[in-house]
């Protein structure tokens, strides 16, 4: 194995292409458990304040319908009623991964899966610091202990070094998915993709060819 070659992972909890992707990307982690698979938070929505309007949740239904058409990926459209207040701010469950990621960094991954279905197939508050406590259980991580990180000062910033991180390397679309291969970040997939095409474009790289557009 190259001791340069790793994955990187661009994504956004709350980014619904993020879950659509989220089995394929599991196909490739499993394929390449050889190689690390780091995961950026990108910031898909960040800082937000006022709760979701109507022509967001019209905005959103459609989208998610798209989703799930093409990747299969089920939701619960509950959260989009008209009755519903929700504040769609992605910065907090990014940054409860950010503080995961401390505690059980090989774990990342699935964590993230775990905060994707919390809110799109149950619509728990991914804006409350307690609706990640059920998900920490499955993986035997103190509450206590990711509290703390979660409002630490810290951490707000290193997920805000993400966010800035991803801008930078023009990650600008979630999910991007990169590999760094002999000191090159190459794209493998710049939004929705199939196992069986991320799975051609890194042969393509690792083999020294050039590589196809992601």
């Amino acid at each position: 194995m190259d001791d340069f070659t790793k994955f990187i992972y661009v994504g956004d909890p709350l980014c619904s292409w993020c879950y659509g992707i989220s089995e394929e990307l599991e196909k490739l982690r499993s394929g390449y458990k050889n190689y690390p698979f780091e995961i950026v938070v990108g910031g898909l929505r960040t800082h937000e304040t006022r709760p979701m309007d109507v022509q967001l949740k019209k905005f959103l239904y459609e989208h998610w319908e798209q989703v799930t058409e093409l990747s299969g990926q089920p939701f619960n459209y509950a959260i989009l009623n008209a009755d519903r207040e929700f504040v769609y701010d992605t910065e907090k469950p990014c940054r409860a991964v950010v503080a995961f990621r401390h505690l059980k960094p090989e774990s990342t991954l699935s964590f993230f899966k775990s905060v994707q279905h919390a809110f799109y197939r149950n619509n728990q508050d991914t804006n409350k610091v307690e609706t990640y406590f059920p998900l920490l259980k499955q993986f035997e991580v103190n509450e206590e202990s990711f509290t703390e990180l979660f409002f630490r000062e810290e951490i707000r910033k290193e997920t805000t070094d993400d966010f800035l991180w991803a801008r930078q390397v023009g990650a600008n679309s979630f999910p991007t998915m990169l590999i760094q291969h002999n000191r090159t970040l190459w794209a493998i997939a710049i939004g929705y993709s199939t196992f069986d095409r991320m799975d051609m474009i890194v042969k393509r790289i690792l083999n020294g060819e050039a590589p196809v557009r992601a």
